[in-house]
């Protein structure tokens, strides 16, 4: 059964109609996604907060794989976490409490510790490093 010329073209034609029909769901799928995690400002903080929380566990484990203190710098008004030549990046329009401050991370974990608040229009995230043990918790 041979198909001829015209159904060949219909079905690349359909096949590009498919095409263009998935990729439609899966950026108004995304475009969903975006405004209900990402684009939100409590969204942005979670994010944020368990951007900087990481970060800070990392320069803890940093401390420990080379036995030696790491400090760390918190800058508000440069938006930045520094730590033995890492930096992070806060996002912008996020507000931070303290506006600066300096700690030294132990190998062993312990520290001065530090409380940071972050907050965006009516909502907070905090980030807690505990003195004693260099626990990380996000809230």
């Amino acid at each position: 059964m041979r198909i001829s010329l015209a159904r060949r073209r219909n079905a690349r034609g359909l096949a590009t109609v498919e095409v263009l029909v998935a990729v439609a769901i899966v950026l108004m799928v995304g475009a969903i996604g975006i405004v209900s995690f990402g684009g939100t400002a409590r969204g942005e903080l979670r994010t944020e907060a368990a951007d900087m929380g990481l970060f800070l566990q990392q320069t803890r484990l940093r401390a420990l794989e080379l036995g030696r203190p790491v400090e760390v710098i918190l800058s508000a008004s440069d938006r930045t976490l520094l730590a033995g030549g890492a930096t992070h990046v806060i996002a912008r329009g996020i507000t931070i409490e303290p506006d600066e401050a300096r700690l030294i991370l132990e190998p062993s974990g312990g520290s001065e510790g530090l409380i940071v608040t972050l907050s965006k229009d009516d909502h907070s995230a905090t980030v807690t490093l505990d003195w004693l043990t260099g626990r990380v918790e996000v809230q």
